[in-house]
Parts: structure tokens; C-alpha cells; sequence
């Protein structure tokens, strides 16, 4: 099969800059089933240690995350995302608000974590955007992710997933169908083009076990599969270093 090549980063931070409302709908009306991913990740958090540092990638305005993190206790939070502007303050408002001292980065989540760290977090998050990038470009993904999770810190990746022995573009044609099928009013024609055009030119998702291939070579020592949704289309991982 021939790849598909991913978009410049910059041509999806647009996107998402511009079509912001289109997105916050697909949240509002848990198309992708952000509530069930959150409420499964704010388990496991509640299970480290109080005071744990979080980095969260590509977090858009983190609505779903600082939802998780309520109550929790959070010694530094950091969240990355190229669309940067409003989405991003909103970011940072939505974590203070809700009393988590968060730090915000207007960059794109690649070059950020292939950049020098100096300070691992106890936790990483990326939530549905790992998919943006093609098939090298995660494996450069992992190996620079590393160097930011401390020795049995985590990593959690919720996003799309190909189901074992299907393929990326029946992927694709499945989670549009499902889309329409929970919410073919939220949206009016031209902006179920506009998602539907999103999907199918920067959409590029793998099987977990190809995910796990590349996060064992950047040196995790595990994957756990936390949950799994619409017949295995869209899952949480959990790969700890």
C-alpha cells in the first residue's frame, strides 16, 4: 500500500484555527466519544502519585483534559498546541480555571518533543491528533516523546485506530458513516464537506500493534489498552516508559 503524505503542520494548525467551531461541536456532541476516553484517562491519573507534572500535545482548548484533572492535584501542567491564539488561551483559562497552574506553547507538538528536554513529566497526553502525522513521522514522534516521561511515567495516546487486518481507508469510510450516524444534524452541508475533506486528506491511523512496534523501539517497556470504542475505530493506549 502507498502512503498517503501528511499535511504540513502549519496547513492543520490552520485548520483548526479556522474551524474551531466545527471541531468544538464534534466535542460537544461526543462524536469521537471524548467523554468515555476522558473519564477513562481521569482513572488512571487518579492513580498517580498527588502532585504528578503533566504535558499535554496538540491540546487544543483542553476543555476535555482540565474536565479530567478537576480535583486532582497537579504540580506543573504544560499544554502544546500549533493553532495557538484564542484556542490556546482558552486552553490555559479552562486548566486555571479549574486549578491547575498551566504553562501554554504555541508549537506543533512534533517539533516540540524532538526539541531538548530538560524537565520529563510524570505524564504526557495526545488526544485524537497522533493520526495527523504519517508513519514515519510517529516514529520520530515516539523517539522524541521519550526524553520527556520520567523512568514509570506514561504516555497516552486516544485516537483513531484500523482495527487488525483492515485498512486505513476503510478506517476512514467507517468513522465517516459513524459520524453522520450519531450526528447528521449537527452539522449543515458545507461543513460535513468540510469535515469529511478533513478525515479523508489528514487522517493517517495505524493498528495499535504497529503503535506499540514504534514505542518499544523508542524504549517503552509496555502498551495497555485501555479502551476501545465503535467496533475498535477510536482507542486509548497507554504505553509506560
Amino acid at each position: 500500500m502507498v502512503e498517503r503524505s501528511a499535511q504540513p503542520p502549519e496547513e492543520i494548525g490552520q485548520f483548526f484555527s479556522s474551524q474551531w467551531t466545527v471541531y468544538e461541536r464534534m466535542v460537544r456532541f461526543n462524536l469521537l466519544r471524548h467523554k468515555e476516553m476522558f473519564a477513562c484517562l481521569r482513572e488512571d491519573l487518579q492513580s498517580l502519585k498527588p502532585g504528578f507534572s503533566l504535558l499535554d500535545l496538540a491540546s487544543g482548548d483542553a476543555g476535555s483534559l482540565a474536565m479530567a484533572l478537576q480535583g486532582l492535584r497537579v504540580s506543573r501542567c504544560v499544554a502544546v498546541d500549533l493553532a495557538g491564539g484564542p484556542v490556546l488561551l482558552a486552553a490555559r483559562d479552562n486548566l486555571r480555571f479549574r486549578g491547575i497552574p498551566a504553562e501554554v506553547k504555541a508549537l506543533d507538538f512534533l517539533r516540540f518533543v524532538q526539541s531538548g528536554c530538560k524537565q520529563p513529566f510524570d505524564a504526557v497526553t495526545i488526544a485524537y491528533s497522533l493520526h495527523h502525522l504519517d508513519h514515519g513521522d510517529k516514529q520520530h514522534f515516539f523517539q522524541g516523546v521519550a526524553q520527556w516521561i520520567k523512568p514509570g511515567g506514561s504516555l497516552w495516546v486516544i485516537d483513531g485506530l484500523v482495527p487488525p487486518g483492515e485498512t486505513p481507508e476503510l478506517w476512514v469510510a467507517k468513522v465517516i458513516s459513524h459520524l453522520h450516524l450519531q450526528g447528521e444534524t449537527v452539522y449543515n452541508a458545507a461543513e460535513w464537506q468540510t469535515v469529511e475533506n478533513h478525515i479523508g486528506t489528514c487522517d493517517h491511523p495505524e493498528e495499535a500493534t504497529a503503535l506499540h512496534e514504534m514505542a518499544t523501539a523508542a524504549g517503552f517497556q509496555s502498551m495497555t489498552t485501555r479502551l476501545l470504542l465503535e467496533g475498535g475505530l477510536l482507542g486509548m493506549l497507554r504505553f509506560q516508559k
